[in-house]
């Protein structure tokens, strides 16, 4: 499992890193055109849109790597260890199933748009390109969720107690 984590932490970091300073680029460069020359490209507004759904899912995973999605865990933290874990566990298999959900009609959205050759407007470049970072990102984001459920089956350490041994509340940590 160490070796697999590896890649996809590799390939998440390079996809995320690269796209930001891509759109950023491009972003920077079109601000230039228009205010300085007075003509901007047409294309530009579209690759940082795409570039940015590209984020987005590759960045969930990401969050999912690091246990940073939303959750409201104030009741598990206060529940006794057995029901803590239970509840963790019960939170990462409901994540990893809604996200194995997106990645199947995903890959039915995708395969859609490939038969009816769908192109973007301004760049002329197959739609699927895009469509493909959904069911690609949440297929990654329901490895990682599986990954920090067995984590939490195992006992390996997993997210952060916000609950002092003397039944107390650390505030900061909420």
């Amino acid at each position: 499992m160490g070796n697999l984590d590896k890649v996809m932490t590799s390939v998440e970091e390079t996809i995320n890193g690269s796209l930001l300073l891509l759109a950023t680029a491009v972003l920077f460069v079109n601000v230039i055109l228009r205010y300085v020359f007075h003509n901007s490209t047409t294309w530009a507004e579209e690759a940082i849109r795409y570039s940015i759904v590209w984020v987005t899912f590759f960045g969930g995973s990401m969050c999912a790597r690091n246990k940073m999605h939303v959750g409201i865990d104030i009741f598990v933290q206060m529940a006794p260890p057995l029901i803590r874990k239970i509840l963790m566990i019960l939170a990462q298999l409901s994540a990893a199933f809604f996200t194995a959900m997106i990645t199947y009609f995903g890959w039915v959205s995708t395969h859609l748009v490939i038969e009816s050759a769908q192109k973007s407007p301004a760049m002329m470049m197959p739609i699927w390109i895009v469509y493909i970072a959904m069911p690609l990102g949440s297929a990654l984001m329901t490895i990682r969720f599986l990954a920090a459920a067995y984590a939490i089956l195992k006992d390996k350490t997993f997210g952060v107690e916000m609950v002092e041994k003397n039944g107390s509340v650390d505030i900061s940590r909420l």
